[in-house]
């Protein structure tokens, strides 16, 4: 499943680049208009920013005691750039993305918890750092941006409240305690709308280790600095990089730059799309234009810098992403589990062209600009109406069969292939569609031994057996969990009731 999962990332970041391409190539074609030096001296700061950064989750999680790696946290960097484009709030996205990461890596729950937040105080602190900078440039220069200064005041208050949850595991871990309690029942509230809850002493778990991750810090406030440090100067190579490319076209107020960067800085947080694409070159275009440059020039500018600094990141982060820890399997495959991956691979693909038929029926306009792909799997130009809706829904049933590996489906799947690949090649003339089909067909012949479960009521009825066996797996494994919990919480009620106890009678 995490392998199509995989297939399915890719898809999407091509339909993302795809429908960016204008923008690319625009991109593309004012960078060659920029001075050499100056621009291959902003990809060098750009490296050099994500490798600090990687440093500085590298000492974040050293602070709380669990080393992950410096190439793994590299890794880590580049993906999120990828996962925060498609992800909705990309910022609570990258800091689940982190704790699973961490998770996966040996860390409990307060050590994930821990070394995220830490290392995103490092990252909102840096941001921070430059925000102080630029408000007093853009103060003594007497032109303040309102949304940077509303940005920067919110940026200065999601950092001392996640400060604080440090101070306050440390210095009143009852607090903490209570606040994580209250948490999980608001939680448990919203999820039993949906018939779901968090796992018995989720709350009291969590804010143990969290406490235990406090005091760790508070004995080692060397490997907070040490992060914070790292992330301040990934944040001014970061800024580095657009003063190195308003070099390069000219432009050389660094005053003006330096603004431009914070108020940059702080739109991508505030900014309601993906990674800030198109509010960040609009607020910097603002900005220099403000100090006197050229709509061009700043525009250009604009337009590099987020070149740069997004979009090489991104495609460097859509080919790492295969090397994260959520994709990477702790064993070896078996012959079964290949045959499991292969059966997930061809099941999203012909799902997909399936969905993209339908889709392509009732929401036309939303899928015009991935016309470069969607030509590909278009079977309109075989069937129109009704006829392409049922061969496309033919075809999503027969995606599900091939996910639980039935040969029937296989066969059909290829019959209904080699039938359209066929009549597109002779009759319609679509060479695009036709080839396609053929390869698909060409796959799914050549992982034939993969598809080797006959098609009966026993098989399915095994299946949803299966599918019961392994939930009440997980009831069983939550049973001791809930016991040891609850012995837990009677625990800590005992210390507490000893401690006022203690202190209403000291004798």
């Amino acid at each position: 499943m995490k392998k199509a999962l995989l297939l399915l990332l890719g898809i999407v970041a091509v339909c993302f680049i795809i429908a960016n391409v204008d923008y690319l190539a625009d991109f593309f074609n004012t960078m060659m208009t920029g001075a050499l030096v100056p621009m291959v001296i902003a990809i060098l700061l750009m490296l050099g920013r994500h490798f600090v950064q990687a440093a500085s989750y590298d000492a974040a999680f050293d602070a709380v005691g669990h080393a992950t790696g410096f190439w793994h946290n590299v890794v880590l960097i580049f993906s999120l750039v990828f996962i925060n484009t498609f992800c909705l709030f990309s910022g609570a996205t990258g800091v689940a993305f982190i704790i699973d990461d961490a998770h996966r890596e040996g860390c409990d729950a307060g050590q994930s918890t821990g070394g995220a937040i830490l290392s995103q105080i490092g990252y909102f602190a840096a941001v921070f750092a430059i925000s102080v900078i630029g408000f007093i440039t853009m103060l003594i220069s007497g032109r303040m941006n309102t949304v940077f200064l509303v940005g920067g005041l919110v940026l200065a208050g999601v950092l001392v409240i996640l400060s604080s949850l440090f101070f306050v595991g440390h210095l009143r871990p009852r607090v903490l305690y209570r606040l994580f309690l209250t948490l999980q029942n608001v939680v448990n509230r919203v999820l039993g709308l949906f018939k779901k809850s968090l796992k018995p002493g989720w709350g009291r778990n969590l804010a143990h280790s969290f406490v235990e991750t406090s005091d760790l810090l508070a004995k080692n406030p060397k490997g907070s600095v040490i992060t914070v440090a790292y992330a301040s100067f990934s944040a001014i190579l970061n800024m580095a990089c657009l003063v190195a490319i308003g070099y390069a076209f000219g432009f050389e107020n660094v005053e003006a730059l330096v603004a431009a960067f914070a108020v940059g800085a702080i739109s991508v947080i505030l900014s309601p799309t993906p990674q800030g694409v198109g509010v960040v070159e609009a607020m910097i275009t603002a900005i220099l234009t403000a100090y006197g440059c050229s709509v061009a020039t700043a525009a250009a500018i604009a337009l590099v810098y987020r070149g740069v600094m997004f979009w090489i990141p991104f495609c460097i982060g859509a080919v790492l992403l295969s090397q994260a820890g959520f994709f990477k399997s702790k064993k070896s495959a078996t012959e079964m589990q290949r045959h499991k991956d292969i059966a997930w691979i061809s099941g999203t693909l012909v799902f997909l062209v399936g969905a993209v038929n339908v889709g392509a029926v009732f929401f036309p306009d939303a899928f015009t600009p991935y016309t470069m792909l969607t030509t590909w799997v278009d079977m309109s130009s075989l069937v129109v109406g009704i006829p392409l809706i049922l061969s496309s829904l033919v075809l999503m049933v027969c995606a599900v069969g091939l996910v639980l590996r039935f040969r029937t489906a296989w066969a059909i799947t290829l019959s209904a292939l080699v039938l359209i690949g066929g009549c597109e090649f002779l009759f319609q003339g679509t060479w695009k569609v036709g080839l396609a089909c053929l390869v698909l067909f060409a796959w799914l012949f050549w992982k034939r031994a993969a598809f080797d479960r006959p098609f009966s009521r026993e098989a399915l009825a095994a299946d949803l057996a299966a599918a019961r066996r392994k939930r009440a797996r997980k009831k069983q494994a939550k049973a001791p969990e809930v016991e040891s919990n609850i012995w837990e919480e009677q625990a800590e009620r005992g210390r507490e009731l000893s401690e006022e106890a203690r202190v209403h009678h000291p004798e």
